[in-house]
């Protein structure tokens, strides 16, 4: 577990240095982050399979680049793929190459892999999805990169015990936040009453001020949990990198946070829509 929390923290600062024409994604929730068991539907709770994967997508090459690491599976891998388009927790189609990714290790239960896809290329879809998006890679490619801009794509990863998935994440956007600034493993006590501050850093292209559907925003345990109080009007520049930041308020009460828990996670979206993650570590008192 440790292991994975450093690989994607690894992988969110890469999407927060990424050029503003490439998009990142990771795969994450809507139950547990990251690729988890517990994020297929139905879920696996008796696999212990852990994993992360990272997304970009050039707008202007339309080049895709897919890198993911995995342990842990029950049995051997006999597929990977991006599948779209529907809202979590369903089950969509595969939307890339059928039965699995070129060069994806198949046949373990764990691994790592990372490559490049020419998304103008209709070598990069599975036949169906492109029959029933047009036909042609460019409007496949359209529809894939709306659904997984809206939250509606997942990587999923099969194994022989479990064909139809042994662990899954749905794409959504990373952004870097601080809960409690200045902590680096901010105390939560769950018995309080109050609220818990947490803000979302800004970069050179993001905004997190105007770029934030502040409505939208959930944060908690698992990310899930209706626990906005509200947020500050205006930014405030909690880093000192002279870009303003978002910061928000969480009712303790209401974030579902147990004793002994270590990871805080925030889910909302933009307000064009797309999904955003964001997560930290954090300790429970008492």
């Amino acid at each position: 577990m440790k292991q994975m929390g450093c690989v994607l923290a690894l992988l969110v600062m890469v999407a927060v240095s990424s050029p503003a024409a490439t998009l990142t994604f990771v795969a994450t929730g809507p139950v547990a982050p990251g690729l988890s068991p517990l994020n297929e539907n139905p879920p696996h709770p008796e696999s212990n399979g852990t994993g992360t994967a990272l997304i970009t997508w050039d707008t202007v090459t339309n080049v895709m680049t897919v890198n993911a690491v995995f342990s842990g599976l029950t049995t051997k891998t006999t597929a990977a793929h991006i599948h779209c388009c529907i809202s979590p927790p369903g089950n969509a189609g595969v939307a890339t190459t059928v039965p699995f990714f070129p060069g994806f290790p198949i046949g373990v239960t764990s691994g790592t892999y990372a490559h490049t896809f020419d998304m103008l290329n209709l070598g990069s879809y599975n036949p169906a999805f492109l029959a029933a998006n047009g036909g042609t890679a460019a409007s496949a490619a359209a529809v894939l990169l709306a659904g997984i801009q809206k939250g509606q794509a997942y990587f999923n990863i099969h194994t022989v015990m479990f064909g139809g998935g042994e662990m899954r994440g749905f794409l959504a956007v990373p952004v870097d936040v601080s809960i409690k600034p200045g902590s680096a493993q901010p105390p939560i006590n769950t018995r309080s009453r109050g609220t818990i501050p947490v803000a979302i850093i800004s970069t050179s292209s993001f905004n997190a001020v105007t770029a934030v559907d502040t409505t939208s925003l959930t944060f908690g345990r698992t990310g899930t949990e209706h626990s906005l109080g509200f947020c500050n009007s205006g930014g405030e520049d909690i880093n000192g990198d002279g870009l303003p930041d978002l910061i928000c308020h969480f009712e303790t009460e209401l974030t579902g946070f147990n004793s002994g828990d270590i990871l805080a996670i925030l889910m909302g979206k933009t307000i064009q829509g797309a999904v955003l993650v964001g997560q930290q570590a954090i300790r429970t008192v008492p």
